[in-house]
């Protein structure tokens, strides 16, 4: 199966022209984003009504968008491999706005749905769902206490240590941080800018994964996109890559050494509430069980916002993104296992190119070997330390493979403490799990 030179480029090139100025239209989590004067009405109101969430969509671009992708896909037919990966962005983008033409509205979660999977999704094999997968890690994670002595950093502490990394990292990550007093989490960011809510505190543990998650993955592989010659739309990617790059994302935590028994329970704790959510349970319902459950009343909020924008705050049609970070991290974990026999460091490259999903990576290949998609400019940490890499996963795939039975064996009071843990660990309500970052 072969695609002219001319054919190919004329086909990018057209697609270039529609899809660039939508993929930086179509800001779906900024545009569901709650405002902070609906949480301060919530919390004036004694916790106990149901947060009145308004959004500002602009649904004119939001059709206008559907309609431009609607009728580039049509253009594009052909099986070629790549005329399917461009028809596919088309769907995403479309999806994206068709998300934002729904927001408060039981269409908006069918969607999400269908994007992102569910909490009851069987993402990773014919009958595991993504909340079993979320409970088989509960049960092997003990609850997390914070170092001796430990001291929150302040806003400006934070921000310094983020700057710090900034500025010792090469090749640089060009990056604004901004102050925002009004900002409803912790921390956002886009592809060249980080904001931060003034007045917001974080664990150590907390900046090292955001560091790694938010920078290292997030804005690198959007910049990467941004920086392409002819495929500047890989800056985005639409609602169909956000698997593959919230895996990516927290593998890249995981292999930094970043990825804490907190940060990793909040992950359990959010596809619990997504699971909650379908079931019917509303904002308040949410909120409650979070509260009951030790996390502070802001923490809790934050954490069923995350679950209710977009959807319906009375329960039965949340937003379902946080059902897919940890199937997501099972793909790339995975992917890299199979890519990685043969040490093929092109792929991994491709991978980081830009904002893509795991199924673009065969047509992306393609494309850069006929020079048409460019090397990253950025490289994340793990793939700059590409014999460590080798070795990690030459490593793990055997240990994949070992019997722990024979080893349980010959260690049984090792595994009478771990199961008298387990019985004290169910026996108590864990601290607060919440840490207010979008991610």
């Amino acid at each position: 199966m072969s695609l002219r030179p001319e054919l190919r480029d004329r086909a990018i090139e057209r697609a270039a022209a529609v899809l660039e100025p939508i993929a930086r239209s179509s800001r779906l989590l900024e545009s569901i984003a709650w405002p902070r004067k609906v949480e301060r009405a919530f919390f004036a109101a004694g916790a106990d009504r149901l947060p009145k969430p308004e959004y500002d969509v602009d649904t004119d671009r939001a059709r206008a968008n559907v309609d431009a992708v609607t009728e580039l896909e049509a253009e594009l037919a052909g099986d070629h491999p790549i005329l399917a990966w461009l028809r596919a962005l088309c769907r995403s983008y479309g999806d994206a706005n068709r998300m934002l033409l729904g927001v408060g509205e039981r269409s908006f979660y069918e969607l999400s749905l269908s994007l992102y999977g569910g909490a009851r999704s069987t993402a990773l094999d014919a009958d595991t769902t993504n909340l079993d997968f979320a409970e088989h890690i509960a049960k092997r994670l003990a609850l997390p206490a914070a170092p001796p002595g430990e001291r929150p950093l302040s806003t400006d502490e934070f921000i310094g240590e983020i700057e710090h990394r900034l500025r010792t990292r090469r090749p640089r990550i060009p990056l604004e941080i901004v102050r925002d007093p009004d900002l409803s989490a912790k921390v956002i960011c886009g592809m060249t800018r980080l904001r931060v809510r003034e007045g917001a505190t974080f664990s150590a543990a907390e900046a090292d994964s955001l560091f790694f998650h938010e920078i290292e993955t997030h804005a690198l592989t959007a910049q990467n996109g941004a920086a392409q010659r002819k495929l500047g739309f890989l800056r985005g990617g639409g609602p169909r890559t956000t698997r593959t790059q919230e895996g990516l994302a927290v593998f890249a935590e995981l292999y930094g050494h970043a990825l804490s028994t907190g940060r990793l329970l909040r992950l359990v704790e959010r596809v619990r509430l997504v699971d909650m959510a379908e079931q019917g349970a509303s904002f308040l319902d949410l909120y409650r069980h979070l509260v009951l459950r030790g996390v502070g009343q802001r923490d809790a909020y934050l954490d069923a916002q995350r679950i209710c924008r977009g959807g319906l705050v009375t329960g039965g049609a949340p937003f379902t993104k946080d059902a897919s970070y940890l199937s997501g991290l099972m793909d790339v974990y995975n992917f890299l296992r199979v890519a990685l026999r043969a040490g093929a460091r092109d792929v991994a490259e491709v991978l980081v190119s830009g904002r893509i999903a795991l199924e673009d990576v065969e047509p992306l290949l393609l494309l850069r070997e006929q020079g048409v998609l460019d090397p990253p400019v950025l490289l994340p940490r793990w793939l700059q330390r590409w014999d460590g890499l080798l070795a990690y996963f030459a490593f793990t795939s055997f240990l994949n493979e070992v019997d722990l039975e024979p080893v349980e064996a010959r260690h049984p009071l090792l595994v009478e403490r771990a199961r008298a843990q387990e019985r004290e660990r169910k026996s108590r309500p864990p601290p607060s799990l919440s840490s207010g970052e979008e991610d």
